[in-house]
């Protein structure tokens, strides 16, 4: 068995039901409630809500059913067509995870292939992966700030362990690649005023909105054409009334920043 898996996938059926939706379905067969379930997978009451509604609209049948117990009081369960949905999914599961096992163990043994997947795994990692040229190292107690200047006018800021810095050989002028998961990206639209703690904020204008099941994908183009891209809540995405074309600002923490530079 190997310990790190070098290909792995997300399991989807049909119009982009995901393993989240899932989860969410195992959670309100196993709560009896979509208050608890939701609690259970980090979802709000509305987030929850907003993914059964378009799980229904695909399903012929609901696949949830209000039931009332001894008490009078309301509960909710999956209605048998919710449990065959649900069965199905965790038996595809399991077999695309064996699967998967023996794919990775084959390739384990193999030293170019080993090789070739690691790297393009490491390419991979992060949804946003910039390509930039160290311009100043500040040397703190614990760590040590990165800046990195990635295109005009955009520049990122990382903190990097003293032990890492030192391991990657990071200088001046080194070439780097900054990764940065789309799911550590705060969007705001109006920033006039205020002093945010973020030591990374990218300004820009919205090029696209990706709708998913659970999540918005929102990408921003920066004026020397650099895409940054945000996964965020439906919620925000309403509350913040984004559209193609409106001026928003990419923030996230130093810390968040993880980098990669070529052996020398």
């Amino acid at each position: 068995m190997v310990s790190e898996r070098l290909i792995d996938t997300e399991l989807s059926i049909g119009g982009g039901l995901t393993a989240r939706v899932f989860a969410l379905l195992a959670a309100i067969d196993r709560e009896g409630s979509i208050v608890r379930a939701a609690k259970a997978t980090g979802l709000s009451y509305k987030g929850a809500w907003q993914i059964i509604d378009r799980v229904n609209q695909l399903s012929p049948r609901p696949l949830i059913e209000s039931v009332v117990g001894g008490g009078h009081t309301k509960g909710t369960r999956l209605t048998a067509t919710g449990l065959a949905l649900l069965a199905a999914f965790q038996h595809l599961q399991r077999e695309k995870d064996v699967f998967l096992e023996k794919v990775n163990e084959e390739f384990s043994h193999d030293p170019t292939i080993l090789a070739w997947f690691r790297r393009l795994f490491m390419k991979s990692s992060a949804r946003n992966q910039w390509l930039g040229e160290i311009v100043g190292i500040n040397i703190g107690a614990v760590t040590s700030e990165v800046i990195i200047h990635v295109a005009a006018g955009a520049t990122l800021v990382a903190h990097v362990a003293h032990e890492t810095a030192k391991t990657m050989e990071l200088s001046f002028g080194k070439e780097v690649l900054a990764l940065v998961k789309a799911s550590m990206i705060i969007l705001v639209t109006d920033v006039e005023g205020y002093r945010l703690s973020p030591q990374n904020q990218l300004s820009g204008k919205v090029v696209n909105i990706k709708q998913g099941l659970v999540t918005a994908d929102v990408t921003l183009e920066l004026d020397g054409g650099v895409r940054v891209v945000a996964s965020i809540t439906f919620e925000s995405a309403e509350t913040l009334g984004l559209q193609v074309g409106m001026p928003a600002t990419a923030i996230f923490e130093a810390a968040s920043v993880m980098l990669g530079a070529r052996k020398d």
